[in-house]
Protein backbone atom coordinates (compact mmCIF):
# COMPACT_ATOMS: atom_id res chain seq x y z
CA UNK A 1 0.00 0.00 0.00
CA UNK A 2 1.27 3.23 -0.44
CA UNK A 3 1.56 6.41 1.32
CA UNK A 4 -1.36 7.92 -0.72
CA UNK A 5 -3.88 5.08 0.14
CA UNK A 6 -2.71 4.88 3.74
CA UNK A 7 -3.58 8.69 4.33
CA UNK A 8 -7.25 7.69 2.68
CA UNK A 9 -7.64 4.87 4.85
CA UNK A 10 -6.91 7.69 7.89
CA UNK A 11 -9.28 9.96 6.33
CA UNK A 12 -12.18 7.62 6.05
CA UNK A 13 -11.66 6.12 9.37
CA UNK A 14 -11.42 9.50 11.49
CA UNK A 15 -14.43 10.82 9.92
CA UNK A 16 -16.32 7.92 10.13
CA UNK A 17 -15.82 8.52 13.72
CA UNK A 18 -18.08 11.65 14.18
CA UNK A 19 -21.15 10.03 11.60
CA UNK A 20 -22.56 6.85 13.38
CA UNK A 21 -24.60 4.57 11.35
CA UNK A 22 -27.74 5.01 10.84
CA UNK A 23 -30.66 2.58 11.20
CA UNK A 24 -31.48 0.44 7.38
CA UNK A 25 -34.03 -1.85 6.70
CA UNK A 26 -33.52 -5.79 6.59
CA UNK A 27 -35.78 -8.50 5.51
CA UNK A 28 -35.11 -11.60 7.19
CA UNK A 29 -34.48 -14.72 5.00
CA UNK A 30 -34.78 -16.92 7.94
CA UNK A 31 -35.46 -16.51 12.02
CA UNK A 32 -32.24 -16.03 12.24
CA UNK A 33 -30.98 -14.11 9.08
CA UNK A 34 -31.35 -11.30 7.00
CA UNK A 35 -30.57 -8.92 4.15
CA UNK A 36 -30.14 -5.36 3.97
CA UNK A 37 -29.79 -4.92 0.35
CA UNK A 38 -27.20 -7.35 -1.08
CA UNK A 39 -25.67 -7.96 2.23
CA UNK A 40 -26.25 -11.29 3.87
CA UNK A 41 -26.05 -11.54 7.46
CA UNK A 42 -26.32 -14.69 9.12
CA UNK A 43 -27.39 -15.86 13.41
CA UNK A 44 -23.16 -14.86 13.82
CA UNK A 45 -23.69 -11.59 12.72
CA UNK A 46 -27.08 -10.26 14.12
CA UNK A 47 -27.77 -9.51 17.62
CA UNK A 48 -31.80 -10.33 18.21
CA UNK A 49 -34.02 -9.42 21.08
CA UNK A 50 -35.22 -12.67 23.12
CA UNK A 51 -38.81 -11.58 21.91
CA UNK A 52 -38.24 -11.59 18.72
CA UNK A 53 -36.54 -15.03 18.83
CA UNK A 54 -39.71 -16.82 21.02
CA UNK A 55 -42.93 -14.41 20.14
CA UNK A 56 -44.37 -13.00 22.88
CA UNK A 57 -48.17 -12.33 24.53
CA UNK A 58 -49.35 -8.58 23.72
CA UNK A 59 -52.52 -7.95 25.24
CA UNK A 60 -55.32 -10.81 24.14
CA UNK A 61 -52.89 -12.01 21.01
CA UNK A 62 -49.95 -13.81 20.87
CA UNK A 63 -47.33 -12.08 18.33
CA UNK A 64 -45.28 -15.05 16.52
CA UNK A 65 -41.15 -14.99 16.39
CA UNK A 66 -39.75 -13.32 13.65
CA UNK A 67 -39.92 -15.41 10.07
CA UNK A 68 -38.77 -15.13 6.46
CA UNK A 69 -39.93 -12.11 4.89
CA UNK A 70 -40.97 -9.38 7.90
CA UNK A 71 -38.68 -6.33 7.83
CA UNK A 72 -36.92 -5.39 10.36
CA UNK A 73 -34.84 -2.11 11.32
CA UNK A 74 -31.00 -2.75 12.28
CA UNK A 75 -28.47 -0.67 13.76
CA UNK A 76 -24.91 -1.66 12.53
CA UNK A 77 -22.52 -1.72 15.63
CA UNK A 78 -19.29 -2.62 14.10
CA UNK A 79 -18.09 -4.22 11.08
CA UNK A 80 -18.94 -7.57 11.97
CA UNK A 81 -22.35 -7.13 14.51
CA UNK A 82 -25.72 -5.99 13.44
CA UNK A 83 -28.55 -5.67 15.81
CA UNK A 84 -32.20 -5.89 15.38
CA UNK A 85 -34.36 -3.06 17.06
CA UNK A 86 -37.43 -4.35 15.53
CA UNK A 87 -40.12 -5.79 13.67
CA UNK A 88 -41.44 -3.05 10.86
CA UNK A 89 -44.84 -3.28 9.88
Amino acid sequence: MNAYEELLQVMRKEGGKENPASIQLGIMTSATSCKIGKLTLSDSDLLIAEHLKTGYQSENAFIEPLKSGDKVAIYRMSDELYLILERLV
